[in-house]
């Protein structure tokens, strides 16, 4: 069954083969993927600019990372119990993809990067002082 997609396949090939998510939740897979791999290293950046790496805090983000795909994963069920059609699956993975957006803004700034066009409209606590 070369080029066969997880629809055609039996559900022992699946196991086998692998489940292909793009299937169900399309390219937008991959955007999530990269968003939220570049927040967690943003995110390591920013704590060594501020010299505050901590493996417990570290750990408490990867648990949260892990909840987005639990999350995406309940909602794979949801679409599939409504008949979405994947549309519900898009706006979850869309809404993943901005809250990674905004995170990687706040990153930057803690880092030192000059994004003040886009900070000012962010929680004062969670930048760095000197771009408010």
């Amino acid at each position: 069954m070369l080029g066969a997609t997880s629809v055609d396949k039996q559900p022992a090939e699946l196991l086998v083969y692998g489940f292909d998510i793009t299937n169900v939740v399309g390219n937008f897979w991959y955007v999530a993927i990269v968003f939220i791999l570049f927040d967690v290293l943003t995110g390591l950046l920013a704590a060594g600019a501020e010299r505050k790496i901590n493996s417990s805090i570290n750990f408490i983000g990867l648990i949260r990372k892990v909840a987005l795909f639990v999350a995406l994963a309940f909602l794979v069920f949801i679409d599939a119990y409504f008949g979405a059609q994947g549309n519900l699956i898009k706006v979850g993975v869309g809404l993943i993809v901005a809250y990674e957006g905004i995170s990687i803004i706040e990153n930057f700034s803690r880092i030192g990067i000059d994004v003040k066009f886009l900070t000012k409209y962010f929680d004062p606590n969670k930048i760095r002082k000197d771009d408010r």
